[in-house]
């Protein structure tokens, strides 16, 4: 495991100012938030509400919102910011000559291909979502000290939200892992093809894609292409942003939810199973099978670039 973890620990080395910029920016952004002074119109349930101003909510409801927003735009960020890497990633070593000191290593390319996707696409957003909910914390702390006083902040709950804190990071992180895997061949697909083609692959998979969904699918009886993009990005983003925990929740007035804190822990447990059942399905062994023939690809095109 040592070299292994040598290369990931190269991968931190090579992009932690990239990724820590990326992580810190919405905590930053979101420091000052709790000085609005505008009400905030909002629709819920199909209700238009008019939310009084952020700063004269309760301490608990600004900690919870503050929390959830930084946590769930830093690790769109993250995801965004692993998306438009990714390519250059897959030739990364090809490109600077680095192949050839790597390839002096006792280290085989299998090793070195997965230490840079465990690093980038799993751990990374992961240290994603930390870094959001850490921000999250600050800045509730500051708004509320802002507005409330400091022993409104130091008055919380925060037994119950430190627990709602910790089942969230593995609710979010289990959830990262899924929506990874379910794109799992796009993005190596997309790796590899950048991998081979250099500068072209994206292009060549762009247009591949829009060829295959505009000319190849309705000349076929059903269609193949877009069904085949579009089921593993739905199933990422239903794993990311669709949370079976809240979604009987009514939301009617502040009251409710101070009332949901209590059995939020309990809820995003139940949130897992359901989650994980869709793993059990014809079309994720698909997605598995296509992220391993992406992989091969990267694997054999470092093989040939040593």
């Amino acid at each position: 495991m040592t070299p292994f973890l040598t290369l990931m620990r190269r991968e931190w080395m090579q992009h932690r100012i990239g990724w820590l910029l990326v992580m810190l920016a919405p905590s930053v952004l979101l420091l000052g938030l709790g000085l609005v002074d505008g009400g905030i119109q909002v629709n819920l349930n199909g209700d238009s509400v008019t939310l009084p101003p952020f700063a004269q909510a309760p301490a608990l409801v600004q900690t919870g919102f503050l929390v959830l927003a930084v946590t769930g735009v830093t690790l769109a960020l993250a995801l965004l910011s692993l998306g438009f890497q990714a390519p250059g990633l897959a030739w990364r070593d090809q490109q600077d000559r680095s192949i050839e000191f790597w390839s002096s290593l006792p280290v085989s390319h299998t090793k070195a291909v997965s230490a840079m996707l465990v690093a980038q696409a799993l751990l990374m957003p992961v240290l994603a979502i930390v870094v959001g909910l850490a921000g999250g914390l600050l800045a509730s702390a500051v708004a509320i000290i802002a507005t409330h006083g400091p022993l409104a902040w130091l008055g919380l709950p925060w037994g119950q939200l430190v627990l709602v804190a910790c089942l969230l990071l593995l609710r979010t992180a289990v959830a990262v892992v899924v929506a990874m895997a379910w794109l799992s061949p796009l993005l190596l697909l997309t790796m590899a093809a950048s991998a081979w083609l250099r500068r072209w692959g994206v292009p060549v998979v762009a247009a591949l894609t829009l060829a295959g969904t505009l000319i190849l699918d309705k000349r076929l009886a059903e269609p193949l292409i877009g069904p085949a993009l579009w089921r593993p990005t739905s199933e990422a983003l239903h794993a990311l942003l669709y949370f079976d925990a809240v979604r009987d929740v009514q939301v009617r007035q502040v009251q409710d939810v101070i009332d949901l804190l209590p059995g939020l822990p309990q809820r995003l447990l139940n949130d897992l199973p359901p989650m994980l059942g869709s793993l059990a399905s014809p079309a994720f062994v698909a997605a598995l099978a296509g992220g391993a023939l992406g992989f091969a690809l990267l694997v054999l095109r470092r093989q040939r670039g040593a």
